[in-house]
């Protein structure tokens, strides 16, 4: 029987078994068991989370990793779980997890807990729908070959495409992404400090970055992602390249730059050795998802994010749970 712990604190040495954890998980089924966003939080160490961990005979073997939303928000927090393959067999432990972070979300005052399941095949046919959580939207899992040169982008009269030049183009980046993703509870509404939190994980570079202007006003920005894979210990496979964020401001809407920087993005990786080029859409979002089967990309699978309202606990006071630290 797996011992379920909360922790707001973790030493070294434990968040590094979390981290070993999720690249035995990733290597063992071909696919990272959290998201860009909940590695990347743990993996620069920054704060505002909680955390759930399932152990068994001293070893870690599950671990759910939530999130609060931003002070002012309508309560709300991002979970997501891994399980070692070896230990979810009867999904025991992953209910474990699920039920200690829902009591904990209960103790901080109750909000809406989204859970994010990854590689989903039917968003009807898994352990956090059979738990009662509600589909609240899924992402296409989309993938192109680049087996040969792509055309370059075409851009509109006026419009030059530079590449990240540094702290100067900080708060045009930051406003063209909140504009781009207002209301969008990953990418909307970031500070420098979350911008900073990206920029410091080991494969960023500025070079893959690409940024639209017109004269002194950025209009959009494709930024790119290289995912190399160098092991001595596992065999290399081909590099592979990410559409990581694709944003174009409102007011600029209707220039066909969404596929002008989708284009010059492609030929950017092609460039840089990528045969195969990923990305996540909502696939709520019909003009995006478009676009993207007009330019080649194929629907391999999907991510979805449940919900479920979570109401306070109502046996003793509420826990201070929104605003943990390391």
């Amino acid at each position: 029987m797996a011992r379920i712990e909360t922790q707001t604190i973790l030493d070294e040495q434990m968040l590094g078994e979390i981290l070993d954890l999720i690249e035995v998980t990733t290597r063992l089924e071909g696919h990272p068991p959290v998201g860009e966003h909940k590695y990347s939080h743990l993996k620069v160490g920054a704060t505002g989370w909680l955390g759930v961990l399932a152990h068994e005979q001293g070893q870690l073997i599950g671990y759910a990793h939530m999130r609060w939303g931003r002070p002012g928000d309508r309560p709300r927090v991002a979970v997501e779980v891994v399980v070692h393959p070896d230990h979810r067999q009867d999904g025991k432990v992953a209910t474990a997890l699920l039920d200690e972070t829902t009591a904990a979300v209960g103790r901080a005052g109750g909000g809406l807990l989204y859970l994010w399941v990854h590689r989903v095949e039917r968003a009807d046919q898994t352990l956090a729908y059979e738990l009662g959580f509600d589909i609240q939207r899924e992402l296409a899992f989309m993938t192109r070959r680049l087996t040969a040169t792509p055309a370059p982008a075409t851009l509109p009269e006026g419009v030059e495409l530079r590449i990240y030049r540094g702290e100067q183009d900080d708060e045009a980046f930051l406003e063209v992404n909140n504009a781009a993703f207002a209301g969008h509870p990953e990418n909307g509404g970031w500070d420098a400090d979350d911008f900073a939190e990206r920029r410091a994980l080991d494969w960023f570079r500025p070079d893959d970055l690409l940024m639209t202007w017109r004269g002194d006003e950025l209009l959009g920005f494709h930024w790119t992602k290289w995912h190399g894979h160098e092991s001595d210990e596992h065999p290399a496979h081909e590099p592979v390249g990410e559409v990581y964020v694709l944003a174009v401001h409102p007011r600029a809407q209707g220039l066909g730059l969404g596929r002008s920087l989708l284009q010059a993005g492609v030929h950017h990786l092609y460039r840089r050795g990528c045969r195969q080029a990923i990305l996540y859409v909502d696939r709520a979002s019909t003009n995006a998802v478009r676009l993207y089967e007009s330019e080649q990309f194929q629907h391999a699978y999907r991510d979805v994010c449940y919900e479920r309202w979570i109401a306070p606990a109502i046996d003793g006071p509420a826990a201070d749970l929104r605003r943990p630290a390391f």
